[in-house]
Parts: C-alpha cells; structure tokens; sequence
C-alpha cells in the first residue's frame, strides 16, 4: 500500500500539483485502489467512475487532479518505480542482500522480484499492455531492471570460483533476463503450468539462475 510520503516532491505529466494534505492523501486513495482495480481490469477496462467510487471521491475531484487516465496510469507507475528505486539503493547499500554464498543471494533477488510483480501484478499487464503501442511506457520498468543488475553484477561475480569466471558477466545478465522475461510472461498471458502467485516460482526461478550463472561459457559452438 502507498502512503502519502510516497507523493513528497513527487511530479508526474499530466498530474496537477498537490498543494494541500487533503489533495495528497485523495491521490493515495485513487493510487492504492487503482493498484487494486488492475489486478482484476486492464487498462482499458479500468472504470474512473469505479475507481472514484472506490476512492470516496468524485469524478470531478480525479479531473481536478490528473488530466485523463493515461496521466492517472503513468503517474502510478512513476511513484512505484520511484519507491521500488529507493528499495533497491537500501537494500544493497545497506548489506541487505546477502553476501555469504552465490545461492542465498540469487535466492533473495529471485524471492524479492516475485513479490514485487505479485505487488504490482495488475501494474506492470497495464504498463506491458500499453508498451505494445507506447514503447516508452517500458522504460522506467526496464530501468528498475537495469539498476538492480548494476549492483547485482558486481556481487555476484565476486562470488563465483576463478575457474567459471570467464563469461560470467555475460551469463549473469541473461539470468536476469530469464527473470524478468518470465515474471513478464507469467503476468501479461500466464501460459502455465506455474503462475506468478505459484509457491515454487520464485524457488525455481532461483535455481534456474544459478545453473545457469555456475555453468561455464562455452568457447565454441557447434551449430
């Protein structure tokens, strides 16, 4: 659930500037029940007149705030990237994650992204959904993803034996993607047998990483 300190200092286009108490903690009311609305809607079928009735407010009072519900979609999105954001700066910058054993810390990045997008399920179908004609709707998304890998990388190549160190960047990264791409295609069409809300997803998707990471590049290819 988002609180009010989450809107401090925070602007996004197409939302109106929140000078007093009562307009910031009504924002947080539309944002944690639109976060609630998408995990059952899309985009498309997100109701603002639904969304206010949730909300104890009028439909008036959302135009007063956001200029359309595009600006509502993107002005959520753009609060939960910058929280997620400052998860994971204090997460790594404070010795959070592990840093004992290659596993433990796979293991927490695989346990902490799952959370994430069953969080923010209904979120990221929206933003996925809208990428298809919007490119740049991805981009704070991706970026997440970019950061995480940034602190990530170093960690967990300090971890691997000397003897699998070649080509490891190159493995880490595609493990991340393999972690990404799947929670995507677990939230955007879920294909089955797992689902993102499966007790063993976020398990295996540990396991697959680390073989993979531990599994030296080969040097030449026979295809």
């Amino acid at each position: 659930m988002l609180h009010e300190t989450a809107l401090e200092g925070f602007e996004a286009e197409g939302m109106r500037a929140m000078q007093q108490a009562r307009s910031r903690e009504l924002v947080v009311r539309l944002f944690n029940e639109g976060l609630a609305l998408l995990r059952d809607v899309d985009f498309d079928g997100l109701s603002i007149e639904a969304l206010c009735m949730r909300a104890d407010s009028t439909v008036g009072a959302f135009y007063s705030r956001f200029e359309n519900k595009e600006a509502f979609i993107n002005a959520l999105q753009r609060v939960v990237v910058a929280l997620t954001r400052q998860g994971i700066v204090a997460d790594y910058e404070t010795h959070v994650a592990p840093g004992d054993n290659l596993v433990h810390l796979v293991d927490w990045i695989a346990k902490g992204a799952t959370a994430w997008y069953r969080r923010y399920e209904g979120l990221v179908r929206a933003s996925l959904r809208r990428a298809n004609g919007e490119p740049e709707m991805w981009t704070p998304m991706r970026e997440l993803g970019e950061l995480q890998i940034s602190y990530a990388l170093p960690r967990i190549l300090a971890l691997l034996p000397k003897a699998i160190s070649d080509g490891a960047d190159e493995r880490v990264r595609f493990a991340f993607q393999m972690l990404f791409g799947t929670l995507n295609n677990m939230v955007l069409i879920n294909p089955g047998p797992f689902t993102i809300q499966h007790p063993t997803t976020a398990r295996w998707l540990a396991v697959a990483m680390t073989q993979f990471i531990e599994t030296p590049t080969r040097t030449t290819s026979k295809f």
